[in-house]
């Protein structure tokens, strides 16, 4: 796919990590699934994937964690 952020590099599959910060609280996801651009870097990062982060992050902010810093494994 065509990155549409430097709109010259191509993507690849890779890995990449996400970090979410709610009212203090830190959320980091390491060796996520995404596709990268050769030019820039941008990740990408698919829909499904994405939902699975966000329900994780949710989980573990309402249980109280300041920082959680984990591996993505798929379902």
């Amino acid at each position: 796919m065509k990155c549409v952020i430097c709109k010259d590099g191509n993507t690849e599959k890779g890995f990449t990590s996400v970090t979410l910060e709610r009212n203090g609280m830190l959320f980091v996801v390491k060796q996520v699934p995404a596709h990268i651009c050769t030019n820039c870097g941008e990740a990408y990062i698919d829909e499904k994937i994405t939902s699975a982060i966000l329900e994780m992050a949710q989980r573990a902010f309402f249980g109280g964690v300041q920082l959680e810093i984990c591996s993505y494994k798929a379902a």
